[in-house]
């Protein structure tokens, strides 16, 4: 007879477990002990911030539970990705939908004993799911599902048809991947040989952008860094990765980031300047709401908004009192966010940027043109000429060939709704009021030959912020300021200074 203090109810089950601790630890006693705290501390962690709850994690297993099977799968691929890159730690996961039992602190239940049975299904770093989850999370945008077939389970009466999972932020399996990429390149180079001159004058920018694109997988090591995700006031979802240590610094930019596969990420990164501020700082990147690894389906990109998600980065990791690096058309938010809160905001650096695009009035021509490129980001964005055009608008000085790097990362990174969405709300803001309240030590940095974000912006911005420090670079136009080492140093050096 079930007792009165036991509680049925349909959750979502996930399992985990570590692939290969049996021998790491006949291997190396310390680094098992070590693999073996980090997960469980990243599984509780994250399970607390999907609304789930660590029932069991002994020896190298977890066991949690979920209210939903779409909170279950998120927090699956959280872990999917804060582990991406790390070689000593890859686990498995089992997701089912079922009645369970809940006695205490115990959970059973054939929902339990179907998700311990699916785990060991997912290869290393992999997830596995029931068709139950499957039918649950399905129709989800960012979710990417391979049918397993029906699979006989132990000690479950009936087949149970498994999926593996991923998210469409994931790459492909490592091994599949790069003989993908390396047939890339070795086809290239075949018709270089075969062909002659003349196709590779007609072919050379698909091909140099494909290897730039493919080239830091395999030359380049990114710095580690450990992505996480904070869930503003207004419920959205946002993903930050944390590089280094020594005093927090928080990057601002809020729109065509991927914290793994896109501009601003580890992976291309071309003058290093993630790994030369992270030699003294704990520094913080994000993906603004829309972007990247964070929720996409949003409709809200006003200043508000964007501030928001700002502060819900900054209050996940319990910042007590940090630094704003601010590019672009991150510069009022990051503004905003240091009038709101003068007390959390040691130090402003402000690249490139503005008090908003309308904190100057711009030609009717220049605004009636960029009315247009937004209409068409609407409409268009999965046309290249569309991306080409608005990457022409930002860097006009760019080659053919980086001009289609860049814009197959800005494809990666967000849809024409997020694109058009933000830039939007963006040409309507003027921070002025709230440039003019800062009272704290701050950097202003700009090109002399910015085109979208003219050298007047950065001298108005410098002349409202009291006792800010103007830098112009010769030279420089909206791009290469923030990648030019010239900026680097200045950056690193101000932020350095004692408060």
């Amino acid at each position: 007879m079930t007792q009165a203090h036991d509680d049925r109810r349909l959750m979502a089950i996930l399992f985990t477990d570590i692939s290969g601790y049996t021998s790491l630890t006949e291997r190396d006693e310390a680094t098992a002990i070590r693999v073996r705290e980090r997960h469980r501390t990243l599984v509780r962690a994250l399970a607390s911030q999907f609304e789930g709850e660590v029932v069991d994690a002994t020896g190298d297993e977890s066991l949690s539970i979920f209210p939903s099977a779409l909170l279950a799968v998120d927090c699956a691929l959280a872990l999917q990705a804060a582990l991406r890159d790390d070689r000593d730690l890859a686990i498995r996961v089992g997701i089912h939908l079922g009645d369970v039992t809940r006695r205490g602190a115990e959970v059973i239940g054939e929902g339990v004993n179907v998700a311990a049975r699916i785990r060991p299904l997912a290869e290393p770093g992999g997830i596995a799911i029931s068709e139950s989850v499957y039918q649950a999370v399905r129709t989800r945008p960012h979710i990417r599902a391979t049918s397993l077939g029906a699979q006989a389970l132990k000690n479950v009466t009936t087949p149970v048809n498994v999926f593996t999972l991923s998210s469409e932020s994931e790459s492909p399996k490592r091994s599949k991947s790069r003989r993908r990429r390396m047939t890339l390149l070795v086809g290239a180079a075949f018709a270089l040989v075969a062909t002659g001159w003349v196709v590779w004058s007609q072919y050379r920018v698909p091909i140099l952008a494909s290897f730039f694109l493919a080239a830091p997988r395999y030359f380049r090591s990114p710095v580690e860094q450990n992505v996480g995700f904070a869930t503003t006031s207004d419920g959205v979802r946002i993903a930050y990765a944390t590089t280094g240590s020594g005093p927090p610094v928080i990057f601002v930019l809020g729109w065509g980031t991927h914290l793994e596969q896109g501009i601003f990420s580890t992976l291309y990164d071309p003058v290093g300047w993630i790994a030369h501020v992270s030699e003294q700082h704990v520094l913080v990147r994000f993906d603004g709401r829309g972007f990247g690894l964070s929720e996409r389906q949003v409709s809200d990109f006003s200043l508000d908004a964007r501030v928001r998600d700002l502060e819900a980065v900054a209050d996940s990791l319990r910042f007590e009192r940090f630094a704003l690096y601010a590019i672009s058309a991150g510069g009022p938010a990051a503004i905003t966010y240091a009038a709101r809160h003068p007390e959390r905001v040691s130090r402003l650096v402000l690249v490139e940027s503005s008090a908003g695009p309308a904190s100057l009035a711009r030609p009717p021509a220049v605004a009636e043109e960029l009315d247009g490129i937004v209409r068409l980001m609407r409409t268009s964005w999965d046309s290249v000429a569309v991306r080409d055009m608005w990457i022409s608008y930002l860097n006009p000085q760019t080659s053919e060939v980086f001009r289609r790097v860049q814009s197959e990362l800005f494809r990666v990174a967000g849809d024409g709704a997020a694109m058009s969405g933000f830039f939007t709300a963006w040409f309507s803001e003027d921070v002025s009021a709230q440039a003019a309240t800062l009272r704290l030590p701050t950097l202003v940095i700009h090109g002399d030959q910015d085109a979208p974000v003219p050298l007047e912006y950065g001298l108005k911005l410098a002349a409202l912020i009291p006792g800010s420090r103007l830098e112009i670079l010769k030279g420089a136009n909206h791009s290469t300021t923030v990648f030019d080492p010239r900026t680097v140093e200045l950056v690193t050096a101000f932020l350095s200074q004692p408060d």
